[in-house]
């Protein structure tokens, strides 16, 4: 027991650790270009309540994979910036929707999973300058 209670906290301390890290500046506009996104806003507005009536204590938008995955706290190397946005429960995170921001063609994706498809959408397309700025 006392081995399993040292596991957790162990874990614990080390999750929030790597939940300090700091993304890069592009990560850290890519992120701005998806919450900023009118798709984002419409699945965002009123989700915060709902998922507390539900149970939940909250959401959030998690980078999944970047081109720089050692210097943004991402899982994986892809050359777009891939965030999902999920629900927070204290037994489990459901993905409600999946973005993709591809630098190289400078557009912003919904991931449309049930058709295997990203379908561009629209977003504050002055966010670019500063993207592209570093």
């Amino acid at each position: 027991m006392k081995n399993l209670l040292f596991f957790f906290i162990l874990t614990s301390l080390i999750y929030q650790v790597k939940a300090q890290v700091k993304e890069s500046y592009k990560a850290q506009v890519a992120y701005k270009i998806v919450e900023t996104s009118p798709r984002c806003k419409q699945l965002t507005k009123g989700l915060y309540e709902r998922i507390v009536k539900n149970g939940g204590t909250s959401y959030g938008i998690m980078l999944e994979s970047s081109p720089n995955p050692k210097t943004d706290p991402s899982q994986e190397y892809s050359k777009t910036y891939n965030f999902n946005l999920h629900e927070s429960y204290s037994d489990r995170m459901p993905v409600i929707a999946r973005f993709v921001f591809d630098p190289k063609k400078q557009q912003l994706y919904e991931d449309d999973v049930v058709n295997a498809q990203l379908v561009a959408i629209p977003f504050d397309k002055k966010l670019l300058l500063l993207f592209n700025q570093k």
